[in-house]
C-alpha cells in the first residue's frame, strides 16, 4: 500500500513540477510578427507587378466589354423585332444569341485564367524570395516563432489576438525584399 501512495505522490508532484517548468522555457523564447500583407501592399516591386496585371485584366477588359455591347445590342434587336418576326426567323435569332453568348462566357473564363497565369508568373518569384527572406531572418535573429498577423484584435484571422508592436518585423522584411528585387 505505501508502494501505491508514494507512486501517486511522484506523479502528483511530476504534473505540478510540469506547468512550473513551462513558463521558465517560455521565457528563453524568441517570437517576432510580421503582416505579409503589409510587407506586399508596401513593396516597391509588388507595386509594379501589380501594375502589369492590372494592365492584363484591362486588355481583356477591353475586348470582352466590346463584345458585351455586341450582345446587348442583338438582345434588344430580338426584343423589338420579335413580334413582327416569323417564327423560325426569331428562333434563328435567338439561337444566334445563345451561341453568342456561350463564346462570351468561354472568352471570359479564359481571360480570367490569363490574368491568373501572368499573377502566378510575377508573383511567384517574389513569395519565393520573401520566404527566404522571412526564413533567414528568423535563422540570423534566433527567432524561435515568426507569427502572421493578417488584423487585428477579435477580427484576426491567424488566432493571434494580442501581440507586442516591438515584436514586429514586417518592416525589416520589407526593406529586405525591396533591397534584393530592385527593378
Amino acid at each position: 500500500m505505501t508502494h501505491c501512495k508514494y507512486l501517486v505522490l511522484l506523479v502528483f508532484a511530476g504534473l505540478l513540477s510540469g506547468p512550473l517548468a513551462l513558463p521558465a522555457a517560455a521565457a528563453n523564447v524568441k517570437i517576432a510578427t510580421i503582416s505579409v500583407q503589409d510587407v506586399l501592399d508596401k513593396s516597391n516591386v509588388v507595386q509594379a507587378v501589380r501594375g502589369q496585371i492590372e494592365a492584363e485584366v484591362e486588355k481583356h477588359r477591353a475586348a470582352l466589354q466590346q463584345k458585351q455591347t455586341e450582345l446587348d445590342a442583338l438582345f434588344n434587336e430580338i426584343e423589338k423585332k420579335k413580334s413582327v418576326w416569323s417564327e423560325q426567323v426569331k428562333r434563328q435569332r435567338e439561337r444566334e444569341l445563345q451561341r453568342r453568348y456561350r463564346e462570351f462566357e468561354i472568352r471570359n473564363e479564359d481571360a480570367q485564367i490569363a490574368v491568373r497565369q501572368v499573377e502566378q508568373k510575377l508573383m511567384d518569384p517574389i513569395l519565393r524570395e520573401l520566404d527566404l527572406i522571412i526564413a533567414e531572418l528568423g535563422k540570423n535573429n534566433n527567432y524561435d516563432l515568426i507569427l502572421e498577423v493578417t488584423t487585428k484584435g477579435l477580427r484576426s484571422r491567424t488566432g493571434l489576438l494580442y501581440a507586442n508592436e516591438a515584436l514586429d518585423i514586417s518592416n525589416k522584411v520589407l526593406r529586405e525584399l525591396n533591397q534584393r528585387l530592385k527593378q
